[in-house]
């Protein structure tokens, strides 16, 4: 465990959020203020956090991308009793705010721009939506390729059999999030996307490419 300047202990955590899934983003890091952990850098992948038990806080993010008077604007969080908290890309702002046992939850909630976020909803459901059909077009492709080189008894048949796998692979992670983001614009909450499960099959298959590649390139299989 580390320490920073101040002698604070202090850890990272690797989470993966994609940009439309900042609510999952809040819940975990008011999960992690519960034990005494509090955020206090938010990246795309890394979240740093330092540790003092004697705080509680209440994490809300702002998602605009379009701020015309910074100082304003965290000027009218901070007025609110709002700590920014350092963010790295996302069009994420993270606000923090120390809580109070007894207060209701509705009290730590933030007004976020409604326009904003259905914008940003409409490009990402438009993006992982033709990425979905690409990789449709490229599963199809992969599946004939590697029928025809089974079917032909290719030396390349057991690579050509792998690669539709990671093609699905691909396929299923853009509709997921495809539904996902359909989910949010409709004011329900998706399921989490495990992405270490998603990593995991992916090396997976690809370490089994490559080693039927390797032993039928030195003549075992």
């Amino acid at each position: 465990m580390e320490k920073n300047a101040f002698g604070q202990n202090i850890k990272k955590r690797h989470s993966l959020f994609t940009r439309w899934e900042f609510d999952a983003a809040a819940e975990e890091f008011n999960r992690m203020s519960e034990q005494g952990w509090h955020v206090t850098e938010v990246g795309f992948y890394t979240q740093t956090y330092v540790y003092n038990p004697n705080l509680k806080y209440r994490y809300q993010i702002d998602y605009n991308h379009s701020i015309t008077d910074p100082v304003r604007y965290y000027e009218s969080f901070a007025d609110a009793g709002w700590i920014p908290v350092k963010c790295k890309g996302n069009d994420w702002h993270v606000f923090a705010r120390e809580y109070a046992d007894g207060n209701p939850e509705e009290a730590y909630m933030i007004y976020t721009d409604g326009q904003s976020k259905a914008e940003m909803y409409r490009r990402a459901r438009r993006f992982v939506g033709i990425a979905a059909i690409i990789w449709i077009f490229c599963l199809a492709q992969g599946i004939y390729s590697a029928i025809s080189a089974v079917a032909a008894s290719s030396n390349l048949a057991f690579m050509e059999v792998w690669t539709p796998v990671l093609q699905v692979l691909n396929v299923y992670l853009f509709s997921r999030w495809y539904f996902s983001v359909r989910s949010l614009e409709k004011g329900k909450k998706p399921r989490r996307f495990h992405y270490f499960a998603f990593v995991t099959v992916g090396v997976t298959v690809i370490i089994l490419s490559m080693g039927s590649i390797l032993l039928n390139s030195f003549g075992v299989m």
